[in-house]
């Protein structure tokens, strides 16, 4: 990770500007201002992650393409198990 790194905080502050801190970010957990933070779409809400995970973070269409193989194994080990009932 390049760049600046945050400073850990003495109390709520936002660990990036020194600002007061107004929630953690949804990913990592770091204190953070409003000024700080984007919203970005998850699985079915939005959250609130610092700029830092939000570079990092993969989209969901992504993660969508990851959880097609688990679900396409679960329907097949259900055919299988239905087939095997008869």
């Amino acid at each position: 990770m390049g760049g600046i790194e945050p400073f850990t905080p003495d109390d709520d502050y936002c660990v990036y500007c020194h600002a007061p801190a107004a929630g953690m970010c949804a990913a990592c957990g770091a204190l953070c201002c409003p000024d700080c933070v984007e919203l970005v779409m998850g699985w079915t809400t939005r959250r609130a992650v610092c700029r830092t995970c939000a570079i990092d973070e993969a989209p969901p269409q992504r993660a969508t393409a990851r959880a097609l193989p688990w679900l396409a194994g679960i329907a097949g080990l259900a055919a299988a198990l239905y087939m095997l009932s008869w």
